[in-house]
Parts: C-alpha cells; sequence; structure tokens
C-alpha cells in the first residue's frame, strides 16, 4: 500500500531512517538488515552512545544477521562503536556474521578490537549474562532438534511405548 502524498507529509527515507535499539534488562539490542547507508551508520553511532549514556547499558548486542552487505566502511563503523562503548563501560558482543562475512573480513585484514562474537542473538545475550529461568538451554534445545531431526528422517528408533500393566 503506498502512502498518500499530502503537502508538507513527511515520508520515511531509506537514507533518514533511523534503525531500531532495543534497551533489554540493562543491555540494548541492535538488529541490523538489509543495506545500511553511511547516513545511517553515522546516525547509528550517536544514537546507541546516547542510549548508553541514558540507561547505563552494561552490555549491547549486534546482530548483522540481516545485513545484505559488510564492507570495510561499516566494519571501521562498528569497529568505533565498539570502542567508544568499551570506553563507556558497555561490553560489545557482534553476532549472526555468516561464513563468507567472516572470510571477507579476515581476507581484508580487520579486526574488531575488543568485541566478543556469537553465532547467535541468544548467544550473545548469555555472553553478557542475560538467562532464561525456567527454559531449556541452547545445548538441550539443540540436542531435542536434532533427536527429532534423526527420527523424522528415520535415522533413529522412536521411543518405545511403556507397557502397561
Amino acid at each position: 500500500m503506498s502512502q498518500p502524498d499530502f503537502p508538507g507529509a513527511s515520508r520515511p527515507d531509506r537514507e533518514t531512517s533511523r534503525i531500531p535499539i532495543i534497551p533489554l534488562w540493562g543491555n540494548l539490542i541492535v538488529p541490523l538488515q538489509g543495506d545500511i547507508t553511511d547516513a545511517q551508520a553515522a546516525q547509528l553511532c550517536s544514537d546507541v552512545l546516547r542510549d548508553i549514556q541514558r540507561i547505563g547499558a552494561r552490555g549491547m548486542v549486534v546482530d548483522i544477521s540481516g545485513l545484505w552487505l559488510v564492507d570495510s566502511h561499516l566494519c571501521a563503523v562498528l569497529a568505533r562503536l565498539a570502542a567508544s562503548a568499551r570506553l563507556m563501560g558497555t561490553r560489545t558482543v557482534l553476532c549472526g556474521m555468516g561464513a563468507d562475512v567472516a572470510l571477507t573480513l579476515q581476507s581484508m585484514g580487520i579486526q574488531l578490537e575488543g568485541v566478543e562474537t556469537a553465532l547467535g542473538l541468544e548467544e550473545g545475550l548469555a555472553l553478557l549474562g542475560v538467562q532464561v529461568v525456567g527454559g531449556r538451554s541452547t545445548s538441550s534445545e539443540r540436542e531435542a532438534s536434532l533427536a527429532l531431526a534423526d527420527e523424522m528422517l528415520g535415522l533413529s528408533p522412536s521411543p518405545l511405548p511403556k507397557p502397561t500393566a
């Protein structure tokens, strides 16, 4: 559905639209998606650092699993953001990095000093000390999903029903 064109109505422009910063239990979650412009990256840095100061964030997880492209400029922005956050007392965890992005960063010699990495958001939050109470651990969830997949593929016998007396 398109927006109506009203005189003076402002439409969010891709160049100026803001990246969401989600406060969660004393931490920040920054989900990056699509294609991040230079203007959005600059705005992101100022917004994140302002929010770190405002809420006193102890940690920040930057999730890059939704990015289409990670170039050297964006890597430099993320490195500066993490270094600035560290100066303010906030740990940074980068999660959701795909194999192609990791290989590209390594081949370009880009190092993210002081940035911890995790495969996914849950693992990133766990590195910051966020724990689920009453839930299953990541390893038990993984084991359960592998057992279910094996059962569906017929690779392991399904559990036998217990005999009744």
